[in-house]
């Protein structure tokens, strides 16, 4: 007499298994897709400042080139055209090179911003991880030496520093893609001078609530923070590459922190 069939319990529990994991999946997509609340993400963008100072400090004081401020380097490479400054023959070469990294990655940030949707979880972390790499590329090639350090006599060829000033000029223009995508166009993630112009021309620049010149002051004097305390860094033992170190452990705490950031709220 043939035993009773048992009832199939496995592939149920695969079933469901499976199911649970698909949820999860869904759950998280569509975490990452939210909309970030950009109350209080000015905070950030006057970060992104304080790291714009820290970083063009060392740049300029090793390559006299800027790697976010691309005014500097346009008259840089204006006066490479009577192969000025004497001194560095190679000078307006690196302003051509940062100039055109920075306007690629504002092609590329923003191109991709615009796919994904600029201001999603998701798109925000994915770009802060990009820029986070991209710094520690270029370290990585100041620390083994193979790229010169600043204050430390290199026997390599000077046109190898083009490599860490085209990586870190295009990460910089995921910084002001973030401010703007955000919505915060008053804060100078990246150039300053038209901002002193705000500053100094708004008719309610004394005005007790001036959010927008709060916002302003704040990322002036953070960038003018960041360039000090770049200076000194590049004075320490650490040296240049512990100004880079620095920004990208900013960068990436901002870029984990977008996962943790409240969504946007859905009216209706």
């Amino acid at each position: 007499m043939s035993e009773p069939s048992r009832p199939q319990v496995l592939p149920i529990m695969e079933s469901s298994i499976s199911t649970n994991e698909k949820v999860r999946m869904l759950n998280k997509d569509r975490i990452l897709r939210q909309t970030v609340d950009n109350n209080y993400a000015d905070l950030i963008c006057i970060i992104l400042c304080f790291v714009t100072g820290l970083c063009d400090s060392s740049a300029f004081n090793a390559w006299s080139c800027f790697l976010a401020m691309q005014t500097g380097n346009t008259v840089v490479l204006g006066l490479g055209a009577a192969n000025l400054p004497a001194d560095d023959k190679y000078s307006w070469l690196k302003a051509l090179v940062s100039v055109s990294s920075f306007v690629v990655g504002s092609f590329v940030f923003s191109f991709a911003g615009r796919i994904l949707g600029p201001t999603r979880r998701g798109t925000l972390f994915a770009s802060f991880m990009v820029q986070v790499i991209l710094i520690v590329i270029a370290v990585s090639l100041i620390q083994t030496g193979i790229v010169a350090r600043g204050d430390v006599s290199s026997h390599n060829h000077p046109l190898l520093d083009l490599i860490p000033i085209g990586l870190l000029a295009f990460q910089s223009s995921g910084s002001i893609n973030s401010t703007r995508s955000l919505g915060f166009n008053e804060i100078p993630s990246v150039v300053i001078t038209s901002v002193y112009f705000d500053i100094a021309s708004d008719k309610n620049i004394l005005a007790v609530q001036n959010v927008k010149r709060n916002r302003r002051v704040a990322g002036v004097v953070m960038l003018l923070i960041g360039a000090i305390v770049g200076g000194w860094l590049n004075r320490s033992e650490g040296g240049m590459a512990s100004t880079f170190w620095l920004a990208a452990g900013i960068k990436f705490v901002i870029g984990f922190g977008w996962l943790f950031w409240l969504p946007k709220r859905v009216e209706g």
